[in-house]
């Protein structure tokens, strides 16, 4: 099922519920889906950095650096990561720091929302934002754990696959149905001298 389509039905299922994260109407991206309609439906496709990480709250702050496709009409991305499977968020927290790359995809929907995919380091993730008022609200709802069937690499290697797409100087890897669902691996934690 093309990305637009599974959009759309993230899209109706998200008009549903009043309140991001609430809930756990959001499935996951089961089908194979490779890595070239990632880059073909993404209306805006950029390298990024987290610029902080709030455990506590739970939440996250994403800073656009490189625009790789399209002209993103936002620079900072301050997420919600309560989200909509209860073990996703620490998982999540487990494998996301600041000054830490990401690569992002985001797709325009209709009514001023958004469906973003996020990829560190062999980790996906889905966040969907809301734009009322001219302020756009993002909310994590889960980790994209079939996704690795899509790319499991590095953020490095990633960016490089994209550019070299982008470019017309590569053709996107095809999608490795024998990769098996879950997570990238965990940030080690930095030690004290």
């Amino acid at each position: 099922m093309p990305l637009s389509r599974r959009i759309l039905c993230c899209s109706l299922l998200m008009s549903a519920v009043a309140v991001f994260g609430v809930g756990s109407a959001f499935a996951f991206i089961q089908n194979l889906f490779p890595l070239q309609e990632f880059i073909d439906d993404s209306d805006y496709l950029f390298l990024a950095t987290i610029e902080k990480v709030d455990p506590a709250k739970p939440s996250a702050v994403i800073i656009l650096k490189d625009q790789l496709k399209g002209d993103a009409p936002f620079q900072r991305i301050p997420i919600n990561l309560t989200g909509d499977k209860q073990k996703h968020t620490p998982q999540l927290l487990k494998r996301i720091a600041a000054d830490l790359p990401v690569i992002v995809g985001v797709k325009k929907q209709a009514d001023g929302k958004f469906m973003m995919l996020v990829f560190t380091n062999g980790t996906w993730f889905q966040v969907l934002g809301q734009t009322e008022d001219g302020q756009t609200r993002w909310a994590f709802t889960h980790c994209e754990i079939y996704l690795r069937r899509t790319y499991a690499g590095t953020t490095d290697d990633l960016k490089k696959i994209i550019t070299d797409v982008l470019e017309k100087k590569a053709k996107a890897p095809a999608p490795n149905a024998k990769e098996p669902a879950g997570f990238g691996p965990v940030i080690k934690p930095v030690e004290n001298p």
